[in-house]
């Protein structure tokens, strides 16, 4: 990271590089450690020496100077796409940065207000991709509610290596295991359990009988495959557009139907840890 100031009235140094940094003395004083250095040394120092490194201590000013800002959202459609709000990419402070940014925050008493918790909103930002790194920076730093949204978007725990997962607590482990078993067992039973003419309501004449046997196939071959991300009416809505359901209005009808109360069931069953009764 490199560092430019103008209107200086300060100097820091890097004692570990050597590396001096001009800077604005009312900046650093946003931080409450900071504050407290120079109402011990009093105005006449000019300059203060610093046990960092000078990436580190050029990050720290940063945070100082120009407080990170909030992630630039982007409204998604209106389908069932989680996250419902993306981020611009542009706009996000990348992953690796933001454990150090975390620290440094945090060492030095920087206002959580306006570093802290928009750095949180930079880390949540990376959940949908890194949801198990997201979340054991997200606990070390004690934000619960990003480590809880976070959770959403773990894959099945099979699927993580026994490196990624030791850096999580057992307990929270245990409570993922709990949430995704939930989920795929609510998510078979609501599936297995939808039939596409309910009690022979809005039943075809024409094609009950096919449009029965495609609909139960179709989800008798999904449930042994179903797993904690799988969008299960957005897999059965195949079936609008085969035979003879997508030609016929009937058909197509209870079968849109059929979906859209899978979909609505499915957004019932909790998504995050926090929503898993204790």
């Amino acid at each position: 990271m490199s560092f430019q100031c103008s209107n200086a009235d300060f100097h820091v140094r890097s004692v570990h590089d050597n590396e001096l940094f001009a800077v604005r003395r009312q900046a650093l004083c946003s931080s409450e450690v900071f504050r407290d250095m120079f109402t011990c040394c009093g105005e006449s120092e000019e300059t203060l020496d610093l046990h960092e490194t000078a990436d580190s201590l050029a990050a720290l000013l940063i945070l100082l100077h120009h407080p990170p800002q909030p992630p630039t959202k982007i409204k998604r459609d209106k389908y069932n796409f989680i996250p419902k709000v993306w981020n611009d990419p542009r706009t996000v402070i990348p992953l690796p940065l933001l454990p150090r940014l975390f620290e440094l925050a945090d060492k030095y008493a920087l206002p959580s207000d306006s570093v802290t918790e928009v750095l949180g909103e930079h880390l949540l930002a990376h959940a949908s991709e890194e949801p198990l790194t997201v979340y054991a920076i997200a606990h070390s730093q004690g934000l619960h509610r990003i480590a809880s949204q976070a959770s959403q978007f773990l894959q099945p725990m099979a699927n993580y290596g026994l490196h990624e997962v030791k850096a999580i607590p057992i307990e929270a482990y245990h409570r993922f295991v709990q949430l995704q078993d939930t989920r795929v067992k609510a998510m078979r039973k609501y599936l297995l359990s939808e039939d596409i003419f309910p009690h022979g309501y809005g039943i075809c004449a024409s094609h009950s009988r096919e449009t029965t046997q495609l609909w139960h196939s179709k989800r008798m071959n999904l449930a042994v495959k179903v797993e904690t991300l799988t969008d299960v009416a957005g897999e059965m809505e195949i079936v609008v557009y085969q035979e003879p359901v997508q030609s016929c209005a009937v058909c197509r009808k209870a079968c849109i139907a059929a979906v859209e109360m899978l979909r609505y069931k499915c957004r019932k069953i909790p998504r995050t840890v926090d929503k898993l009764n204790a």
